[in-house]
């Protein structure tokens, strides 16, 4: 269960070069742009043909089908909420604010998996529960690369850390990969994060 956690939290984590680059000035916020945006574009292709090629659909699960959720078999995956979220953040919020929210998702969301799941793990709790241990593990990750790539105060990436787990928390409405990245980058910008 943790090493199926971690495949799937590998992805989060991938996706932090994005904001790295973008806040060290290794890409433009114009390319990281066009890179999610190619991201959604591939992703959504992918679905499309999951669903309308039984071929593509069994070679896509004998590939990855280990690492979707339940629920990801007969909806999007994860993979490609993320996208999604991601792309909504970079082409709405101001960069330090999509900086922020990219962080969050890639790196505070994986955190949360998976000091959650090694946590539920050691208790035998549910594998489908979220724990405050992951919750908290979330919120010092996203702060920490908050104060490392913006220029926001302590008590800023504070409470965006706080924003992301409780965005984070809920099973329900809507995939949290979405809620963590958009509502991470609303808060950043409205706490002034440009």
């Amino acid at each position: 269960m943790i090493a199926r956690e971690f495949q799937r939290k590998a992805i989060h984590i991938a996706t932090a070069i994005l904001p790295v680059a973008w806040a060290f000035g290794w890409l433009t916020g114009t390319q990281v742009r066009m890179l999610v945006a190619a991201a959604v574009v591939v992703a959504l292709v992918v679905e499309f043909a999951r669903y309308r090629s039984a071929t593509f659909g069994a070679r896509f699960e004998a590939r990855f089908g280990a690492l979707l959720r339940a629920h990801e078999r007969t909806t999007l995956s994860g993979a490609t909420w993320l996208a999604i979220g991601m792309w909504g953040a970079v082409m709405l919020a101001p960069p330090g604010a999509a900086i922020a929210a990219l962080w969050a998702a890639a790196v505070g969301d994986a955190a949360a998996g998976l000091v959650g799941r090694s946590m539920q793990h050691l208790r035998g709790a549910p594998a489908d529960s979220k724990s405050i241990v992951g919750s908290l593990a979330l919120t010092i990750a996203t702060a920490g690369g908050v104060l490392w790539l913006t220029p926001a105060s302590r008590g800023v990436a504070i409470a965006l850390g706080a924003v992301a787990a409780i965005a984070e928390r809920p099973s329900r409405p809507g995939d949290d990969n979405v809620r963590v990245v958009l509502v991470v980058a609303g808060a950043a910008a409205l706490l002034g994060l440009r």
